[in-house]
């Protein structure tokens, strides 16, 4: 899994087997690729790599129509059943009747720039487009899944992103983190959903009262509400950008204050070298942008707190799926 801001991995698709670099993201529920038929004019999808059903002798076109809107982005296709395998061995792999979506149509440029082929949906099924049962189903069935969660290890470090991080199926990595594992049970099987307490800056709390929160590793940044972001945007002494994004100055970061969010009655502090992601542009300069953003999304989904990159990079988190929880540990360092 590699990027600062990008997290991915390879699985295959089909016999014999087609290698993409997918997302994983806890933030949805489907696996799509792009497909080997989509149109000339779909320049996402010629800038990647394509998946060809007719290759596979496993593989089974269904004809099905399938569409999905992200947050930024969006697709269309049909749904493929066939093979998958996770990191590209055939230790993690579901049977031939796995379906998933071979995308024809991926508009505008949130997937032309993407340096992941598709994504892969670790979500819980009741928000699968189309009902289809996600490849993680088929993993935790399988006898030699000895616990039925994933874990995420993310590198925040921009000098050392030669590994960009771990995934791990069926069990934790104690290599990755360090103390206890804090868990967190879930409040509704749709997303990775858990209460989170309160968020706050030197004693000054920017939520009222419990609110929701979901774990997602397909968003780079943390988001809330736009109002309790702007506060905390003014109270680390951040500057309006472009498009709800804030910078700030780099010098500052070291006497930044720390931002504590509060689950189970437990403390998680980002310091500013955490929620700030200091960008190299050319010629050796440096951006600094606050890693929080406003995202307002309505009932009866929000509002709502996504945790992405910004905090599981912090944090090494279990997603428990036997016991309906997540679990939080401090993460290791790359340099550990």
């Amino acid at each position: 899994m590699k990027s600062v801001a990008q997290y991915y991995g390879p699985i295959t698709i089909g016999t014999p087997p087609q290698n993409f670099q997918v997302l994983f993201d806890t933030g949805s529920s489907n696996l799509w690729v792009p497909c080997n038929d989509c149109p000339f004019t779909d320049i996402a999808c010629k800038l990647h790599k394509r998946f060809e059903c007719k290759k596979s002798s496993t593989c089974t076109a269904t004809g099905q129509p399938f569409e999905i809107q992200y947050g930024t982005g969006s697709m269309k296709g049909t749904v493929d059943n066939d093979t998958v395998c996770f990191g590209g061995s055939s230790q993690w792999c579901t049977d031939k009747n796995q379906g998933f979506a071979c995308a024809e149509e991926e508009p505008g440029i949130t997937f032309v720039e993407a340096k992941f082929d598709g994504i892969l949906g670790m979500g819980w099924d009741t928000i699968s487009v189309n009902h289809i049962p996600q490849p993680m189903d088929q993993i935790f069935a399988s006898p030699t899944c000895g616990q039925q969660v994933f874990a995420f290890w993310l590198n925040r470090d921009i000098n050392n992103v030669v590994t960009g991080g771990e995934m791990t199926l069926c069990g934790m990595d104690p290599a990755h983190y360090t103390g206890p594992i804090a868990w967190e049970p879930l409040v509704a099987e749709d997303y990775w959903r858990i209460k989170l307490g309160a968020v706050a800056i030197n004693g000054v709390t920017y939520t009222d009262g419990p609110v929701d929160s979901i774990v997602d590793t397909g968003t780079s940044l943390l988001t809330g509400p736009t109002e309790a972001i702007k506060k905390i945007q003014h109270a680390i002494g951040a500057i309006p950008f472009l498009n709800g994004e804030y910078l700030v100055e780099c010098s500052k970061i070291p006497k930044m204050p720390n931002v504590t969010f509060t689950f189970g009655g437990q403390d998680f502090v980002l310091t500013a070298y955490d929620y700030v992601l200091q960008i190299q542009g050319n010629g050796g300069s440096e951006q600094c942008i606050s890693g929080f953003i406003g995202l307002d999304i309505p009932a009866p989904a929000g509002p709502l707190w996504i945790m992405g990159d910004v905090f599981i990079g912090k944090f090494y988190s279990v997603f428990d799926h036997g016991n309906k929880r997540i679990g939080f540990a401090q993460a290791k360092s790359s340099a550990n």
